[in-house]
């Protein structure tokens, strides 16, 4: 039994199953989008990117919706987290118009001790074994960091993407509590 349902038996399922740190993150956040293809002639493109986050079902997730570009084109990608209130175990369900098109990766991971989600998913290669997903979501002084990682059948992890972004709207963090209009 997991520690989420252990805490869901117990009656101790606290309705604040993402941290109050996540949850101030909830705004509108702009940066610079960097796609590492190490395979290309240019293995480094960069591109705007803007973000929204906001918590969903009574605190209990929190939703990051971004936009980004490659080759002119429009991108958008989705990442939902729900966390266990019990423990640091995190769950999170990511899809993106480039990367995973028509795909929800389902990952799990934890909150670490100095603050960051981690989660990681699987995706499959035809012919070939699985290979890992992992992507890390953290604050960094007044920034928040959204990178993520190729992770090869042999375990090697290869950098992805990195977003940093900035806060561009003035919520106030404690306006950040609640759910979705």
């Amino acid at each position: 039994m997991s520690a989420y349902d252990t805490a869901k038996t117990a009656g101790t399922l606290s309705i604040m199953a993402i941290e109050q740190r996540f949850l101030d993150l909830a705004g509108e956040w702009r940066g610079t989008n960097r796609l590492h293809l190490p395979w290309m002639p240019a293995p480094l493109l960069e591109s705007p990117s803007e973000a929204t986050i906001r918590p969903l079902a009574g605190g209990q997730c929190l939703e990051l919706v971004y936009t980004w570009t490659y080759e002119g084109k429009p991108q958008e990608g989705v990442l939902l987290i729900n966390g266990d209130p019990a423990s640091s175990a995190v769950r999170a369900v990511w899809t993106d118009s480039w990367h995973s098109a028509n795909v929800l990766m389902i990952c799990e991971g934890a909150v670490s001790e100095e603050g960051s989600i981690s989660v990681k998913g699987t995706y499959a290669v035809p012919d070939h074994p699985d290979w890992g997903w992992r992507t890390e979501l953290f604050v960094e002084g007044a920034g928040l960091n959204y990178v993520m990682y190729n992770i090869s059948p042999e375990g090697i992890e290869e950098l992805a993407v990195e977003t940093c972004f900035s806060r561009t709207d003035a919520q106030a963090p404690a306006a950040a509590q609640g759910s979705s209009p």
